[in-house]
């Protein structure tokens, strides 16, 4: 009997998870999200060639999951897959299937990296190589020595960390993630090719035809309008075939219908909303992907100065926006609330899950100090969306596109002829009206503005945009429009810019080294003043200038 107790005590410390608290509050990192300049190494050609370097032909097989297939490679992999489609490359030798090969991305500590892995017939590793990599640390993951150890493993086998393989210090969640985007690419390997599935289609898929990147095709442009979020998502592109656009635009609504149910603070079943339920009473669990969407908000706090905070939402609620019946609250309304709205009350936790059957795996809890603090994404949300809409785009191999959603544009390439895409600024006090244009290419805008939710009271303008600090409505600012490398840091600095205000809002615009913006204001004579930053003067038109000849705009940025 005693036997049969330790025997069983034993197989329930196998069966169930230890669990080890690596960090405590991410407002603790040494430095900031953003501080990262992107290293390419290789382009997606060089990748190809390097990873079938024995072939002579490359084919490539697009696959849109089924529902079906989903689950089946969600179940093989113990986790969620955000993919709706992949894109297989076949490399064949004189007829015959040599692998097969997947561009991939997975996030490390902050941002996303892009790598191909190949396997060959057998289903065995045959290569692997970086392609992008966005981190500030860690890029030795990129070296030889480190990927030469996932060469001739196979989806049965293990790849745990110091053990199968060996880590790098710095940059633990980009090798954890590598390990899962591995075992990624093999599951799909496995599923559609080892298995039979599609080998029959290998010999009449189209081929890569190399050493033609960027060759010239006759572009249309074609749009669509989503209602998702609360809100209309425009996406225009220009491309030569019909049927990729309309799938890229379908896996579009889909990927920000995803978003809306996780970051949501209207849904109840949202993952936010079930943090917000909970997260004041214990620690709870929350997905990964939005853990680090919290995470960078933290940061932007951080540069902020705490203009930029996610817990503004009881001060929101006091004025009357969340109801859209605004209204002066009192004193002693807004002193009540003002303890719970601060970014420092919200907690994270990161803990690694180890198991005797599995890999570790990486899981984050958040908890609140103030037992009324909730989490609105509402000034960081939108920009996030266009982000990941736009690695969909990207994915789907169109090389022109530009998104615009509720005062978040991302524009890369460029229309057929042109060397840049021309953004138009909303007049904020004309609705019809073009203040300013300027011109970007690869690069995020995002608005914020005093003019789309705001009430007036005594002839008093109160805008929807609160200084949490105050937990007062912003005055004298227009507008505030940021220039970024991504949707998601304009988002989020647009909004902290403008509690900032004039000067201290401008100077944080110049110490950041991939940032331009344009502040509007109101002079004492109720005028509009425009201050734009330095990186910006020469490329933005004044449209009631007369002398200058503006073109006309491809997107009309609003304030969100």
């Amino acid at each position: 009997m005693r036997k049969t107790s330790v025997w069983l005590a034993l197989l329930l410390a196998a069966i169930f998870n230890v669990v080890s608290t690596c960090s405590a509050q991410v407002g603790s990192e040494d430095e900031p999200a953003d501080n990262y300049q992107p290293r390419v190494f290789l382009t997606k050609e060089e990748a190809l060639k390097k990873v079938f370097p024995d072939c002579d032909e490359i084919a490539y097989d697009e696959i849109t999951l089924t529902d079906e297939e989903r689950n089946r490679l969600q179940d093989r992999l113990k986790r969620k897959i955000f993919e709706d489609s992949f894109i297989t490359y076949i490399g064949i030798n004189s007829g015959k299937v040599a692998g097969y090969a997947l561009i991939t991305e997975e996030v490390g500590k902050f941002h996303p990296y892009t790598f191909i892995v190949s396997a060959n017939p057998k289903g065995k590793i045959r290569d692997i190589a970086i392609l992008v990599y966005r981190e500030s640390r860690g890029a030795e993951i990129a070296h030889k020595r480190f990927l030469y150890q996932f060469k001739g493993k196979s989806l049965k086998n293990p790849l745990r960390i110091n053990k199968d393989i060996i880590n790098i210090t710095g940059a633990t969640m980009s090798v954890v993630t590598m390990c899962t985007g591995v075992k990624k690419v093999l599951a799909v390997i496995e599923e559609f090719y080892l298995s039979g599935k599609r080998t029959d289609k290998i010999a009449s898929l189209k081929r890569v035809t190399l050493g033609e990147e960027g060759k010239e095709e006759e572009l249309t442009l074609f749009k669509k309008a989503i209602l998702s979020m609360g809100t209309v998502f425009e996406v225009s592109a220009y491309a030569s075939d019909k049927n990729r656009v309309e799938k890229a635009f379908n896996d579009v609504l889909k990927e920000v219908n995803r978003l809306d149910l996780l970051m949501s603070n209207y849904k109840e079943e949202s993952e936010l909303s079930k943090v917000n339920k909970s997260a004041a009473s214990e620690p709870v669990y929350c997905d990964n992907e939005l853990a680090y969407i919290i995470e960078q908000s933290l940061q932007y706090s951080d540069i902020t100065d705490g203009a930029f905070d996610i817990t503004i939402g009881p001060l929101m609620k006091k004025w009357g926006f969340f109801k859209g019946q605004g209204e002066i609250p009192a004193k002693e309304d807004l002193e009540s609330v003002l303890e719970s709205v601060s970014y420092k009350n919200i907690i994270i936790e990161e803990k690694i899950k180890k198991s005797l059957f599995r890999d570790p795996s990486i899981v984050k809890t958040i908890s609140f100090k103030n037992p009324d603090t909730q989490i609105d994404l509402g000034g960081i949300g939108k920009g996030y969306a266009v982000d990941m809409a736009t690695r969909i785009l990207k994915g789907n191999r169109l090389r022109s596109a530009l998104i615009n959603f509720a005062g978040n544009i991302y524009a890369y390439g460029t229309p057929p002829g042109k060397e840049s895409w021309v953004i138009g600024l909303q007049h904020p006090r004309k609705s019809e009206g073009i203040l300013s244009s300027f011109e970007i290419k690869d690069k995020a805008v995002s608005t914020s503005g005093d003019y789309e939710k705001f009430f007036i009271i005594d002839g008093k303008r109160y805008s929807h945009i609160i200084d949490p600090r105050t937990g007062n409505p912003v005055k004298d600012i227009v507008s505030v429009t940021i220039v970024a490398d991504t949707a998601t840091r304009a988002d989020a600095l647009s909004t902290g810019v403008f509690v900032l205000g004039l000067d201290k809002g401008m100077e944080l615009i110049e110490t950041l080294p991939d940032v331009e913006g344009v502040i509007i204001y109101e002079d004492n004579n109720s005028d509009l003043q425009i201050n734009t930053s330095s990186g910006l003067k020469g490329l933005f038109k004044d449209d009631t200038n007369e002398s200058q000849k503006v073109p006309e705009s491809d997107a009309i940025i609003t304030g969100s």
